[in-house]
């Protein structure tokens, strides 16, 4: 984002929200709470720096932790300076938190001058919230290293590309691939990413005997993503708690029809039947079934990821830009 704002004239001042620790304060990064506080302390330093160079910001922001901790500081300081601020949310699970400390973080929230949001979805939870229109921006994607791979038919070889933790429910996906295996004996599960529930994911796969089926390849390095892709024919996505994934979208670019389940933004990036299928969370059943339907009716599978395909225009910076750059206009032209 902040290379192509540059190539477009505006100049552009980055500062990290996990800020890199010197090496006299390593010590720190060993203490849990105190680690926090001492990141927090050299992020907001490093912010205010930046405050005298520049007149507005750009503010990336999950909820939870993150919200608390680092957004909420950094909106205090920002108005002290009397500078401008537009957020952009990030995340699935901005309702249960504004649910949850909607107190707390309201005044602040309040004084942003702007919010973006990357689906209709979270600019949904805003409104309700706060009767604040969050313009629809979507994530910037970099999609010159995928390639469309266009395939005639469709085996039971799946892929799963996210991070081993409860909000994206990886079981699911195993156990619904256990049906599909099943019925396809040659069917084969590659799972790319790593997390806090890898242990009890793999102890799934040995207890229904899929660990011959089953490839668990950790951490990836993006570089290296596209040469997994290819290897695969569907991809297929559980999660609970979600917005826009990044991962669909390389599904998408690399020929992959998708199939997920219609958590948080998923149903505004995946149009059910033509673009992927969408099945309800936690039901491998239909996951399953839908896996199936794919392999089993190879045109379908060919139409979904032709029109995937076409849904990668959205996140080009082109479309970003023409919806970006009109609202950094208007915020700067508005007085307090």
């Amino acid at each position: 984002m902040a290379y192509h704002m540059e190539k477009s004239g505006i100049r552009v001042t980055r500062v990290k929200t996990n800020a890199t620790l010197p090496r006299s304060m390593i010590f720190f990064s060993r203490i849990p709470f105190l680690r926090t506080i001492v990141n927090l302390i050299l992020f907001l330093t490093q912010l205010d720096k930046a405050l005298k160079q520049n007149e507005l910001v750009y503010f990336y922001s999950g909820f939870q932790n993150f919200f608390l901790w680092i957004t909420l500081p950094a909106i205090i300081l920002i108005k002290l300076r009397k500078k401008k601020i537009i957020l952009s949310a990030r995340g699935g699970n901005a309702e249960a938190f504004f649910t949850r400390y909607n107190r707390v973080v309201k005044p602040s929230v309040k004084r942003l001058d702007a919010v973006t949001a990357p689906s209709g979805f979270l600019s949904s939870v805003f409104h309700k919230f706060y009767k604040m229109d969050a313009i629809v921006v979507p994530t910037l994607a970099d999609f010159n290293q995928f390639t469309f791979l266009p395939r005639k038919d469709f085996a039971p070889r799946l892929i799963a590309t996210r991070n081993l933790e409860p909000a994206y429910d990886v079981k699911t996906i195993i156990q619904s691939f256990h049906i599909i295996s099943k019925k396809y004996p040659d069917a084969c599960l590659g799972i790319v990413g790593d997390g806090s529930q890898r242990e009890e994911l793999e102890h799934l796969v040995n207890e229904l005997f899929l660990a011959d089926k089953i490839c668990f390849y950790g951490q990836v390095q993006h570089s290296r993503i596209q040469d997994i892709y290819n290897k695969y024919d569907i991809f297929i996505n559980a999660s609970k708690i979600d917005n826009l994934p990044g991962s669909i979208l390389e599904a998408f670019a690399s020929g992959l029809p998708v199939i997920s389940t219609r958590s948080g933004g998923i149903p505004y990036m995946v149009d059910d039947g033509i673009t992927g299928f969408l099945v309800d969370i936690g039901n491998y059943q239909e996951l399953a079934a839908k896996v199936i339907h794919v392999i089993e009716n190879p045109v379908d599978g060919r139409r979904m990821a032709k029109e995937g395909l076409k849904q990668i225009a959205t996140y080009s910076w082109a479309n970003i830009e023409s919806k970006l750059f009109p609202l950094f206009d208007k915020v700067m032209q508005e007085r307090p």
